[in-house]
C-alpha cells in the first residue's frame, strides 16, 4: 500500500484478494486481518456476501464435528 493510499481504497482496490484469504487461509490471524479491514472499510454488500458464504461454510462443516 503505498503512502497516498487511504484503507478506503485500498480495500476496494483488493477486495477479491481479501476474500480469498477470509476463505482460503488456514491462518487465522491474516483471516481476522482481512475481515477486520472489509467490515471496516468495505461496502456493505462485500460484507453480507462473506458472512453469507461463512454461514453456509459453517453449516455444511457442522457434521464433520460430531
Amino acid at each position: 500500500m503505498g503512502r497516498s493510499t487511504n484503507p478506503e481504497q485500498y480495500v476496494n482496490a483488493n477486495e477479491d484478494k481479501l476474500v480469498r484469504i477470509i476463505k482460503h487461509s488456514s491462518n487465522d490471524f491474516p483471516r481476522a486481518l482481512a475481515l477486520a479491514a472489509l467490515i471496516e472499510y468495505g461496502d456493505d454488500a462485500t460484507v453480507e456476501s462473506v458472512a453469507t458464504d461463512l454461514e453456509r461454510l459453517i453449516d455444511n462443516a457442522e457434521g464433520d464435528f460430531e
